[in-house]
C-alpha cells in the first residue's frame, strides 16, 4: 500500500470517508478533535469532505478502552453538542472552532433542532468500551454470532484458572515416575507455581512458541533424551579428560583465570561428576569453563587451547537440559482449553471471551452478513486510544471497516503512549495497522504545557534519530499553543526552568541507595515549594493571575506501589500530607477488616465476655488497657455495655448491618476519634467501605451468622482484582498526589516529580514479536537472541512510559537521575543507566560513567532545562495553615414524630420502653438483674444461690435443657457449673433442688413436671400477636382491673398507644391430661428463708413486677395459638391454667411455697381478644 506522508490535521476539512489514522501527541487535543468530528457527522458538515448524510448519535460508534474514558468522552461530546446548539440559537460563539462550524451551516434553526434531538438522545449514544461494544453486538446478533441467550459475565477468571492448572497438574504430573517428577518439582512446587509462570501468556491470544516441542514428544521421552545427552558427555569426558590439563596449561589461555592452583581441582570435580550416577540435570559449574567459546574468550595472547571435547561441551551446553518447554507448551494449550470448556458447561463468559466470540463470528462463513448488519447500524466508527489495541481487536475492526468506501473508520491514538503491554496491548498490531492505512494525520500543537515544557521534551527526545527504538514510531516535535505563551512558574521572582534534572553524586549507586536518596530529595524539594507557596514566593498561573503553589498542584509519578510507599514515608517525615491515587489493594486486607470482624462477632453474641473484650480492645474503639480493665471490674458499667451491644444486635436484625454500624459510629464517636489519629481518613474510609460491601452482601445471605462467615472468608482470601474491593480514595483535599504513570495517562498536573525515572527492570521472559510478521513469539528456553529482542521491546515500552510521564506537567517537571549500577558489582566505572529509558536518551544509547553522565546532562542544560548536582537538600517541616471549620446548622423539627405502628412486648407495655436485651436474648433473666449479693455466701441452699441476671439465666437454661422424666446427669450438671463459673460445691444442692421442682405437685390433681414428657412440651415458644386496634394504656388497664384482683392492686399502666404486633417468649407450654398449661420460671430473690415465698409474699412480687400483665398476655397468646391448632378448641375444656414457679421458694419446707397458680376467666380472655382486634396468623 502506498504510504502518504503524515499531514497536519484540520478537523474541519478532514474527509469523513474511508480509513484514516490520526496520531495525536500528548496534550494536542485528541478528545477535542473527536468532539469536532462528532459534530460534523451529526450535522453533515464539511462540504465535499462531509459524510454522505447527517447521522444520529446511535449511528456514530465511538470505542475507547476504559469505563472512565467512556464517561469522559460522553460528557465532553454532550457538552460540545449543548454549546453548539446555544451558538446556533445566538448566531455566534466565543469558541473559534464552533464559529467556523456555524459559518458552514445553511440553516441555523434546523441545525439547532438536530442538535437538540442529539442532546436528548445522548444516553443512547453508541459510545462504548471495546468490551461493551462486543457484548452489545453479540447480544443484538445472537443468532449470527452463536451467542447463548443466558450467559453470566464474570469479572475475574482466577478461580477457573486455578482449577484448570490443578487439573493439568493432576493429569500430567501425578502419573510421572519419580525421576521425572523430581525434575519437575525442582522447577515448580505445584500447580499454583506453574500458573504464576503461565499467567502472563494466558490473556488475549496465545503467543506462538519459537521452538515448539515435537508433537509426539512426551515428558518421558524428553527426559530419556536429556539423560542420554548427559551420559554421552560424561563418557566423552572420561575418555578424553586425561589430556585436558596438559592442553590448557600448554596453551596461551590467561593463566590467572586457569591457574595451576585451581585447574586440577576443576578437572577433578568434573571427573567426579562424570563417574557418578545420573539422577537429575544438575551440572557442575566448572563444566562451562571447559567450553571452547569460554576458553577462547579467556585467551588474550597466543593460541587458544583446542580439543574435540571442548567443542562437544559447547554443543552440550547450547541446548538447555530441561522439561520446561514441554510442560509449558502442553499447559498453555490444556489450561486454556479447560477454562473454555468449564465456561461452556457453566454458561460463563469472561471479558476476553466477548472479543474472541465476536472475532470468531466475523471470521465464520456467515460473518459477512454479521459485518454488514454492524456496518448498517454503525456506518462510522471512531476508535480512540488505538495504540492500546491488540491483534484480536484490530482484526474485528479491520473485518468491519477496512476497504469499505461507503463507511468511515478513524483510528485515533499515539504510538508514543502505548504503555499497556502488561494488559495485553500490542504496539506491533498498531504498526501493522499503520502500514495498512494509507491516510495519516497528526495533531502537532500542544495545548497543555508551557512553551518551555514543550521545548524541553522536544529537545530530550530529539537526542536520537529513533528515540522510541522503532523507526515506525517517529518523534515529531510539537508546537506550543499560542494561548499558553503566558503560562508562568515563579520562585522568588525568578522564572523557573521547565525541566530540572537532579543528579545523585557519586561514581555509581545501587538501586536501593538511589531510591532512598531520591525519595528524600523529592520530599525536601516539595517542602521547599510548599513553604515558598505559603509565603507567597512560589506562584503559578497565566499572565498576571498567579496563584500560590499548593500541595494539590504537586504530583509525584511512580511505577509501583513500593515506590509510592517510599515517597509517602519521606513526605510523612516532613509532615506533608499525601494521597496515593493508584492503590489496587483489597479493602479486606486492611486492619479495619479484621477489627470489624471482631466487632460483628461481639455484637452477635454480647453475652460472651471474651468476644466483647476482643471488640473493645480494637483500635476502632481506641480504649486503652487500663480503661478496659476498669470496665471489666465495674459490673454495672459492664452490664450497660452488654445491653448496648444487644441494642446493636437488634438494630442489625431489624434494619441491616450498615445502619447498625452507623449507630455504633455515632454513639461511640468513632469518626471523630479516627480522624484525630494517624491515617484517620484512610481508616475511616476503609471502615465505611467495608460497611457498604457487607450491606450489599447481606442481601444475598440468609442470616447475620452467614454475613460474619462471609467477612471471615473475604479476609482469608481477598481478591484485589474485584473493583468493588479496591481501596477508595480517602480524601480530595489539598494533598500532594502520588499516582502511577500508567494511571496518569490522559491527565495533567501543574508540577510533576519523577524521582525514580532512572530505574528499570530487565525483561524476565523471552516473549517478543517477530519484526517482519509482528506475531508474538515465546522462547521458553530463553536463548540470548530471544532475550535481546524481548529486552529491546522492554526498553521501547519504558521509553514510551517516560514520554507519558514527562508530558503530564503543565509548568515544571523534576527528574531524579543517577549513575545506576545494578547487581553486586563494584559501584564504579560504566553504569547500567543506558539500559533505562532516561539513560538511553541522555547517553544516546551508549554506556557511560558518572563523569560522562554529568557532561551529557550539562550539555542539555539551557532553554528551559536545568541540572542540580548537589548532595541531599535538608527538608523543612511542613505546617499547613489552619483554616477554621465552617459553622453549619440544621433546621429544627417542631412537630412530634410518633408512629403508633411498632412491635412491642410485655416489658414494652409494662414500662415506657421495651428492653432490647430481652428481645435479642429471650433467655436473659432481666427481672433478676440488679439483685447484687452482699457479703459472703452464708449457706449452700437455694436461698443463697448467687443472685442477679446471669445466675437467673443459668437456672432458666438448666430447666430448658433437662428431660423432666429423668434425673439430670451429674456429669452434664458439673460441666454446666464449671462453664458458667460456679463452684462444684453447688452440685448436690442443684441436684436436690431440680428434683424437688420436678416432683412437687403443682395443683390439687397431682400435676408434677416429672410427668411431662419432652414430646408434650414446647420450650421458649415465640409468638407474634397482631394488635389491629389502637391499644391505649387506659383501655387495657381498665379491662385488667375489672377481671383480676392482682391488677386492681397494681400501679396504672403507662405506655404510648400502639398498633402493630406483640412479641414474646413463653418459658414453657405443656399438655397434661388433654389440657394445655403455660409456665414461667422466676429466679427472683424475695428473701433468705422460706417465709419470703408464701402465697401472700408471691402475690406482692407478682404485683410489683406486673407479672399479672405478663400471664394475661401469655394466656391470650396461647388461647389464639390453640384456636389455630385445635379444630374443636374450647377454652373451658382445653386451657388448664397458669403456673409461676419461684424457684428459690421451692425448698421443700411447704408444698404451697414458690408456686403461684391461676386461671384467667373465659370472659376476660374474650374481652382482651376483642380489645386487640381481629385475629391474624401467628408466627
Amino acid at each position: 500500500m502506498t504510504q502518504l506522508p503524515p499531514v497536519s490535521l484540520n478537523p474541519l476539512t478532514l474527509p469523513l470517508r474511508g480509513e484514516r489514522l490520526i496520531e495525536a501527541s500528548a496534550g494536542t487535543g485528541k478528545t477535542f478533535t473527536i468532539g469536532l468530528l462528532y459534530l460534523r457527522l451529526l450535522l453533515g458538515l464539511g462540504g465535499e469532505n462531509a459524510y454522505s448524510r447527517p447521522l444520529s448519535v446511535e449511528e456514530i460508534l465511538v470505542v475507547t478502552f476504559t469505563e472512565a474514558a467512556t464517561a469522559e468522552l460522553r460528557g465532553r461530546i454532550r457538552e460540545n453538542i449543548h454549546q453548539l446548539r446555544l451558538a446556533c440559537i445566538r448566531g455566534k460563539s466565543s469558541n473559534p472552532m464552533h464559529q467556523l462550524l456555524l459559518e458552514q451551516m445553511p440553516d441555523l434553526a434546523q441545525a439547532a433542532a438536530q442538535l437538540l434531538a442529539a442532546e436528548r438522545q445522548m444516553d443512547e449514544a453508541a459510545i462504548f468500551t471495546i468490551h461493551g461494544f462486543c457484548q452489545r453486538m453479540l447480544n443484538l446478533n445472537a443468532f449470527e454470532s452463536g451467542m447463548l441467550f443466558e450467559q453470566e459475565l464474570i469479572e475475574d477468571e482466577q478461580a477457573l484458572l486455578k482449577q484448570s492448572a490443578a487439573d493439568f497438574w493432576r493429569r500430567q504430573c501425578y502419573p510421572l515416575s519419580l525421576d521425572v517428577a523430581r525434575v519437575i518439582a525442582a522447577e515448580w512446587s505445584g500447580p499454583d507455581s506453574l500458573l504464576a509462570t503461565l499467567r502472563p501468556w494466558l490473556q488475549g491470544e496465545s503467543p506462538g512458541l519459537k521452538r515448539p516441542p515435537a508433537a509426539d514428544e512426551t515428558l518421558a521421552s524428553r527426559h530419556a533424551r536429556n539423560l542420554a545427552r548427559i551420559e554421552a558427555i560424561k563418557q566423552q569426558w572420561q575418555a578424553l579428560s586425561a589430556d585436558v590439563e596438559g592442553i590448557i596449561t600448554a596453551s596461551g589461555v590467561d593463566k590467572r583465570s586457569y591457574s595451576s592452583k585451581h585447574l586440577p581441582n576443576w578437572v577433578a570435580r568434573v571427573t567426579q561428576w562424570a563417574s557418578s550416577d545420573t539422577l537429575d540435570y544438575q551440572l557442575p559449574k566448572e563444566l562451562e569453563r571447559f567450553g571452547q567459546q569460554v576458553l577462547e574468550e579467556k585467551t588474550k595472547k597466543g593460541e587458544a587451547p583446542r580439543h574435540s571435547l571442548f567443542e562437544a561441551i559447547d554443543q552440550f551446553l547450547a541446548e538447555p537440559l530441561s522439561l520446561r518447554d514441554v510442560i509449558i507448551a502442553q499447559a498453555l494449550t490444556d489450561v486454556r482449553a479447560t477454562v473454555q470448556r468449564e465456561k461452556r458447561l457453566r454458561a460463563l463468559l469472561g471479558f476476553d471471551d466477548l472479543l474472541s466470540k465476536l472475532d470468531e463470528a466475523l471470521q465464520q462463513p456467515g460473518g459477512v452478513l454479521l459485518a454488514e448488519t454492524i456496518r448498517a447500524r454503525y456506518p462510522v466508527a471512531l476508535i480512540d486510544e488505538f495504540q492500546d489495541t491488540d491483534p484480536q481487536q484490530y482484526r474485528i475492526f479491520r473485518t468491519l471497516y477496512i476497504n469499505q468506501p461507503e463507511q468511515a473508520l478513524f483510528l485515533i491514538g499515539d504510538p508514543k503512549q502505548a504503555i499497556y503491554a502488561f494488559r495485553g496491548a500490542d504496539i506491533f498490531t498498531y504498526l501493522r495497522a499503520r502500514n495498512e492505512v494509507s491516510a495519516h494525520y497528526t495533531l502537532d500543537t500542544n495545548w497543555r504545557s508551557s512553551p518551555e515544557m514543550v521545548g524541553s521534551v522536544n529537545r530530550l527526545f530529539s537526542q536520537l534519530d529513533s528515540p522510541f527504538l522503532f523507526s515506525a514510531i517517529p518523534f515529531q516535535p510539537v508546537k506550543p499553543a499560542a494561548p499558553n505563551q503566558s503560562l508562568k512558574l515563579i520562585f522568588d521572582e525568578q522564572q523557573q526552568p521547565a525541566l530540572r534534572f537532579w543528579l545523585q553524586p557519586g561514581e555509581g549507586v545501587g538501586n536501593s541507595d538511589y531510591q532512598q536518596f531520591m525519595a528524600q530529595q523529592c520530599a525536601a524539594d516539595i517542602s521547599r515549594w510548599l513553604v515558598a507557596g505559603q509565603q507567597g514566593r512560589a506562584r503559578l498561573g497565566k499572565g498576571e493571575a498567579l496563584q500560590p503553589v499548593r500541595a494539590s498542584d504537586i504530583t509525584v509519578l511512580v511505577r509501583s506501589r513500593n515506590e509510592a510507599g517510599l515517597i509517602r514515608d519521606a513526605l510523612n517525615a516532613l509532615s506533608i500530607p499525601s494521597v496515593y491515587l493508584s492503590s489496587r489493594d483489597s479493602v479486606y486486607t486492611t486492619p479495619e477488616a479484621r477489627e470489624l470482624l471482631w466487632l460483628l462477632q461481639a455484637i452477635q453474641a454480647p453475652e460472651q465476655e471474651r468476644l466483647l473484650r476482643s471488640a473493645l480492645a480494637t483500635s476502632i474503639f481506641a480504649i486503652d488497657a487500663a480503661t478496659l480493665d476498669a470496665l471489666t471490674q465495674n459490673e454495672r458499667e459492664w452490664d450497660a455495655l452488654v445491653e448496648q451491644f444487644a441494642v446493636w444486635q437488634q438494630l442489625w436484625h431489624q434494619r441491616g448491618v450498615l445502619p447498625m454500624l452507623r449507630d455504633v459510629m455515632i454513639r461511640r464517636q468513632l469518626a471523630e476519634n479516627m480522624l484525630a489519629s494517624e491515617n484517620g481518613e484512610r481508616r475511616l474510609t476503609d471502615l465505611m467501605h467495608l460497611g457498604e460491601l457487607l450491606q450489599e452482601a447481606s442481601v444475598q445471605l440468609e442470616s447475620p451468622h452467614a454475613l460474619v462467615r462471609f467477612l471471615a472468608q473475604q479476609i482469608a482470601r481477598p481478591n484485589s482484582q474485584a473493583s468493588s474491593q479496591q481501596l477508595r480514595l480517602e480524601s480530595d483535599r489539598h494533598l500532594v498526589q502520588i499516582i502511577t504513570i500508567h494511571k496518569s495517562k490522559g491527565l495533567q498536573y501543574p508540577l510533576v516529580w519523577l524521582p525514580f525515572a532512572a530505574g528499570f527492570r530487565e525483561a524476565a521472559s523471552a516473549l517478543y514479536h517477530d519484526r517482519d510478521t509482528f506475531t508474538a513469539l515465546l522462547d521458553v528456553q530463553g536463548d540470548a537472541q530471544s532475550l535481546a529482542l524481548a529486552e529491546e521491546e522492554r526498553l521501547a515500552e519504558d521509553l514510551r512510559l517516560l514520554y507519558v510521564a514527562l508530558t503530564r506537567s503543565v509548568y515544571h517537571c523534576s527528574v531524579g537521575i543517577a549513575p545506576l549500577i545494578k547487581g553486586t558489582r563494584k559501584k564504579e566505572g560504566e553504569s547500567d543507566l543506558h539500559k533505562s529509558a532516561l539513560g538511553y536518551l541522555v547517553q544516546q544509547g551508549e554506556a557511560a560513567d558518572a563523569q560522562q553522565l554529568s557532561q551529557r546532562l550539562n550539555a542539555l542544560t539551557g532553554e528551559g532545562i536545568a541540572l542540580v548536582e548537589e548532595a541531599l537538600l535538608p527538608g523543612e517541616m511542613w505546617q499547613d495553615a489552619q483554616q477554621g471549620d465552617e459553622v453549619l446548622s440544621s433546621r429544627d423539627i417542631t412537630r412530634a414524630l410518633a408512629d403508633v405502628w411498632r412491635v412491642t412486648s410485655y416489658s414494652g407495655l409494662q414500662q415506657h420502653h421495651s428492653s432490647p436485651l430481652l428481645d435479642a436474648m429471650p433467655n436473659f433473666d432481666i427481672d433478676a438483674a440488679g439483685e447484687e449479693e452482699k457479703g459472703e455466701e452464708a449457706a449452700l441452699t437455694p436461698h443463697h444461690f448467687p443472685r442477679g441476671a446471669a445466675p437467673g439465666t443459668f437456672l432458666h437454661g438448666l430447666f430448658e435443657s433437662i428431660d423432666f422424666t429423668e434425673p439430670p446427669d451429674s456429669v452434664w450438671l458439673e460441666d454446666q457449673l464449671q462453664h458458667n463459673g460456679y463452684p462444684l460445691s453447688w452440685l448436690p444442692v442443684l441436684e436436690q433442688w431440680i428434683d424437688r421442682v420436678l416432683h412437687t405437685p403443682l395443683n390439687a390433681e397431682g400435676l408434677r413436671l416429672s410427668a411431662i414428657k419432652s414430646s408434650e412440651r414446647l420450650i421458649e415458644m415465640e409468638f407474634y400477636l397482631p394488635i389491629n386496634n389502637l391499644l391505649t394504656a387506659a383501655d387495657l388497664d381498665a379491662l385488667l382491673r375489672r377481671h383480676d384482683s392482682l391488677s386492681q392492686q397494681a400501679a396504672p399502666l403507662d405506655f404510648r398507644q400502639v398498633r402493630g404486633m406483640l412479641k414474646g417468649f413463653i418459658d414453657l407450654v405443656f399438655r397434661w391430661q388433654g389440657k394445655y398449661y403455660l409456665l414461667d420460671y422466676k429466679s427472683n430473690w424475695l428473701g433468705d428463708s422460706h417465709a419470703a415465698y408464701t402465697p401472700e409474699a408471691m402475690a406482692q412480687a407478682m404485683i410489683g413486677h406486673r407479672y399479672d400483665l405478663q400471664y394475661q398476655l401469655y394466656t391470650l397468646a396461647l388461647h389464639r395459638y390453640l384456636q389455630h391448632r385445635l379444630p374443636d378448641y374450647d377454652y373451658q375444656r382445653h386451657f388448664g391454667g397458669v403456673f409461676y414457679l419461684f424457684l428459690r421458694g421451692m425448698d421443700g419446707s411447704s408444698p404451697d411455697n414458690g408456686i403461684f397458680a391461676t386461671r384467667p376467666a373465659e370472659a376476660f380472655v374474650e374481652e382482651i381478644d376483642a380489645l386487640f382486634g381481629e385475629t391474624g396468623e401467628m408466627l
